[in-house]
């Protein structure tokens, strides 16, 4: 799916408040409610767009957040990651490139709790080769806003590089 400046300002508001109506959508980047409530479907139903809740995992007592990065048998990554997937710690799960296969972000209660969820659930998942493991400290940042300013950078591209393209 293709967004045009219109798609990608109610993207962008959204980003700052996934609360926002339909009418105050419309009213910020001058449409009609019509308009931003059908927007807002077909970038849905296409996939395009997700209305995620997210909790700070550290105000809801998981206290720990570890990253994995997962070494994969040939042939198992969609097994694995289902398997990754399903389980209660699990937030993010994504196939990579290079020495791994999969990076995996878990929200765990405590240190038991994470070599139980290390140690006796993911490890044992079959297909699983190895499991390298990092704690987090601290989140610096964090931001949804991210792909509105990348889409607003790419759009400003084109331009950019067929100034470039003729010599300028």
């Amino acid at each position: 799916m293709q967004l045009d400046h219109i798609d990608r300002e109610i993207v962008r508001l959204l980003g700052e408040d996934g609360r926002a109506t339909y009418s105050q959508i419309s009213k910020a980047i001058g449409v009609s409610i019509g308009t931003v409530r059908n927007r807002v479907t077909a970038m849905r139903e296409s996939g395009a767009l997700h209305l995620n809740v997210w909790l700070d995992p550290y105000r809801v007592g998981l206290g720990i957040t570890a990253t994995f990065l997962i070494r994969v048998e040939a042939g198992k990554v969609d097994e694995v990651v289902t398997q990754v997937a399903d389980l209660d710690s699990t937030g993010y799960v994504a196939v990579i490139a290079g020495d791994h296969d999969l990076m995996v972000d878990a929200f765990c209660r405590d240190v038991p709790h994470l070599n139980e969820v290390l140690h006796n659930q993911v490890q044992q998942i079959d297909g699983v080769l190895s499991v390298t493991s990092y704690l987090v400290t601290d989140i610096r940042y964090e931001s949804s806003l991210n792909l509105a300013s990348l889409m607003r950078s790419e759009e400003e591209e084109p331009s950019q590089s067929t100034k470039r393209g003729r010599g300028q």
